[in-house]
């Protein structure tokens, strides 16, 4: 067998911190202390006015959630007009991003277009704006309060029609339920005064299902045509929605009974140590899967879906064997699996709550289990496009559980791609949205000649999280059907859907971490996935960063003039940490491609949705430690063009506020320089934090992970070179177990 090249572990070995040159200076500010106050004055009557003409109960104890839209030149976090929001008594509950046309921009060559900025909300009272009015006239038009004053764009209460999320067709009549989404964590007070007024206008919160938490509250409504509209004049709803149903679990068939039963290994897995969970249908009582699955029923869950155990039992299949052919030989999956039953025959027929009983389910298994999942499957969710100024409460949940580095979580993008474009109904479904779990969408072949499959949904994703899907897989097609194993036809069948390539991806995930263990994370994991995806000349927006390699041994190898170092650990706080990249000591001859990798699982706050991640990322490529920067200053040499916001989606690069992408968790990018160039060459990566949009004086270092691959056509053995150098540095990640290569 020939030598294979492997990756090249501890690579962190290499990176120390380092102190960030800070620079900036104090802004032009856009408006004057008159302007400003007089235009305060005029927005807080048509307030007044607005509020004077709702429905009693409406505006419960005269209290409200107002808008206040920020300049777009004043939207960082050391920008946050924190002074001026405390002294005006206003609570921020939430934001979002918004379009803006500025009446002035404040320098002295403006854009002649519209901008990305902020709008926060804040919780305030009628008593305390017309306060407010009377004060500001007083205050010193140069002090801290007054300055951050003049960066307020627009001060307003959201109308009904604003709150709405899409059509909300109704059948005269009929009642149907929606889902109110209202700001807070579920405070007594303004809930019951919520109930009271859904009361007085003969709609009925369906109390039980209620959910609150991470700065917002989901309520359930039933109500008739046009009580929709009255319901979202209440103060404190923020979202007005028709209440999304669960996708399918039916995916299509293509060819059943095309084989016979395969023959299933004897033997164990590879790997007892993994632990894998896939939330789905269920599994037939007899199926043949069953000797490497734990089968695991919540209590209280109702009986079995038919059409659910099918999906179930084809997605397992999928996760410890693959796509299946007629040849194929079964090998020893990688590990055990976790298969919990989240579904039952009230779903679908109760469409009002399949969507959190299901997502309650598997939120309740995560939280109560023992020890946490290295890896997670979840090839379901909402039937609801993603909305670019809102998070469903499935994307923020399980964001949450897996902001950390010991969890992978893959999530299929959903099937909606043929829908319609221009309505955003084809985009990319929650939780694929999540900006800490792989979202996967589907491509309709294993070949070389491949494209994204039709039915696969589309980016881009929100941002931050532009650079949705993360990637495709194969996830079958008319021509050329996904294999799975189905108990229900006695043999394999043919099927396609992203259900499918989700858990086929994680199942190289796991792969990985049979093979080398734990000296790679599942943060590393995820970014060696996104890095060594292949875009080809595919659009951003369908492909995310590319088709995954599937392949464990692909991923895990280089070629001898290449090589790939991973670099695992904490990024400092206010610091650079500087990551060398390893050369030899000779100059490198011809044309060098660099393509590196950067990701981190952050916090995130799901009612500050222009504010999500409480993490964001910024690298420096320093390509030659001689050649100095403007400043002069040795230790910090020139940068090159690296990572840019132009890496990210095209179709999403609009949507970007100014300092959008710094806020992004996941980066990629590759350059070609020349190997003479290349002296001592490097990145510098700094973590910026903030909390609800400010400044967040708690932070705390952030786990990472960073891949950087170099290959020099022209020098036959680089990995060599650089493995003999870097001898007591970086090590071969080998691969502990022999795994045949299936036919």
């Amino acid at each position: 067998m020939s030598k294979q090249n492997f990756l090249l572990g501890k690579g962190e070995r290499l990176a120390n911190p380092i102190a960030k040159k800070n620079s900036g200076g104090s802004k032009g500010l856009p408006y004057s202390f008159s302007f400003i106050s007089n235009f305060m004055k005029d927005r807080v009557n048509e307030v007044e006015s607005y509020l004077d003409g709702l429905r009693e109960g409406a505006c419960p104890g005269g209290n409200l959630v107002a808008s206040i839209t920020v300049h777009p030149r004043f939207i960082s976090k050391s920008d946050y007009p924190y002074e001026f929001l405390r002294s005006a008594g206003f609570e921020t509950v939430g934001g979002k991003s918004q379009w803006v046309e500025p009446k002035a921009w404040g320098i002295e060559a403006p854009p002649n277009n519209e901008a990305v900025t902020d709008t926060l909300y804040v919780k305030t009272n009628r008593k305390g704006l017309l306060g407010l009015i009377r004060e500001i006239p007083s205050w010193d038009p140069e002090s801290t309060l007054s300055r951050q004053l003049r960066t307020i764009e627009d001060f307003s209460i959201p109308s009904p029609g604003e709150k709405f999320k899409s059509a909300l067709h109704q059948v005269e009549g009929e009642s149907e339920v929606y889902e109110l989404v209202l700001h807070g964590s579920g405070d007594d007070f303004i809930l019951n005064s919520f109930f009271d007024y859904c009361e007085s206008l003969g709609a009925e919160p369906v109390r039980e299902k209620l959910r609150a938490g991470n700065g917002v509250t989901f309520v359930p409504v039933r109500c008739s045509a046009g009580i929709v509209e009255a319901l979202s004049a209440f103060t404190f709803v923020r979202v007005t929605r028709k209440m999304p149903g669960l996708r399918t679990f039916r995916p299509a068939m293509y060819r059943a009974g095309v084989a016979r039963k395969p023959s299933f290994p004897d033997e164990g897995v590879l790997n007892r140590n993994s632990r894998v969970a896939v939330f789905d249908g269920g599994m037939p009582t007899d199926s043949p899967l069953l000797p490497w699955v734990n089968y695991i029923e919540p209590h209280g869950i109702g009986p079995m879906h038919p059409d659910a155990i099918d999906h179930g039992e084809a997605v397992t299949s999928t996760v410890l064997f693959g796509p299946l052919t007629p040849q194929s030989k079964l090998e020893r999956p990688f590990c055990q699996v976790d298969h919990i039953r989240v579904i039952d025959q009230r779903t679908g027929t109760d469409a009002d709550f399949e969507f959190y009983d299901c997502l309650d389910r598997i939120l309740e298994h995560l939280d109560s289990s023992e020890n946490t999942y290295d890896f997670v499957n979840l090839s379901l969710g909402p039937d609801l496009p993603v909305e670019d100024d809102e998070v469903n409460r499935w994307t923020s949940e399980l964001d949450q559980r897996f902001a950390s580095n010991k969890s992978l979580a893959a999530v299929a993008v959903g099937n909606s791609g043929e829908l319609d474009e221009s309505f955003g109904l084809n985009r990319i479904q929650p939780p694929s949205d999540g900006v800490n779990v792989l979202s996967v969408g589907a491509c309709d072949s294993s070949l070389d000649d491949w494209s994204k499959a039709s039915y696969s949904s589309v980016g881009p994703g929100r941002t931050p999280g532009v650079a949705k899907p993360d990637g495709l897989a194969f996830g079958g097609c008319f021509e050329r059907p996904f294999g799975v194993y189905s108990s229900s036809q006695g043999g394999l069948v043919g099927t396609s859907g992203t259900s499918f390539a989700a858990p086929f991806t994680l199942r190289s995930c796991i792969g990985c971490k049979t093979l080398i263990g734990d000296d790679i994370s599942p943060l590393a994991i995820r970014a060696l996935m996104v890095h060594r995806a292949e875009p080809g000349e595919h659009q951003r927006e369908n492909v995310g960063w590319g088709r995954f390699i599937t392949d464990t041994n692909n991923l895990l190898t280089c070629d001898d003039d290449e090589i790939t170092v991973i670099y695992q650990g904490e990024l400092p706080v206010g610091k650079y940490l500087r990551a060398p990249i390893p050369l030899p000591e000779e100059k490198l001859e011809g044309n060098v491609d660099i393509k590196a990798t950067l990701v981190i699982a952050p916090e995130v706050d799901p009612a500050f949705v222009h504010a999500y991640t409480r993490g964001g990322l910024e690298a420096v490529f320093r390509p030659n430690e001689d050649k100095p920067s403007q400043g002069g200053d040795p230790n910090y040499p020139a940068t090159d063009t690296f990572f840019s916001k132009s890496n990210l989606s095209k179709a999403a690069e609009f949507k970007l506020r100014g300092d959008g992408h710094k806020w992004e968790p996941c980066w990629k990018a590759s350059r070609t320089k020349r190997g003479s160039s290349l002296v001592n060459p490097g990145f510098d990566i700094y973590y910026h934090n903030r909390d609800e949009g400010r400044k967040d004086d708690e932070a705390k270092p952030i786990p990472y992970a960073f891949i950087v691959s170099l290959k020099a056509p022209r020098v036959k053995n680089l990995y060599d070179q650089v493995l003999n150098a870097y001898s007591s540095i970086l090590v071969p990640l080998e691969t502990r177990v022999d795994v045949p290569v299936r036919t």
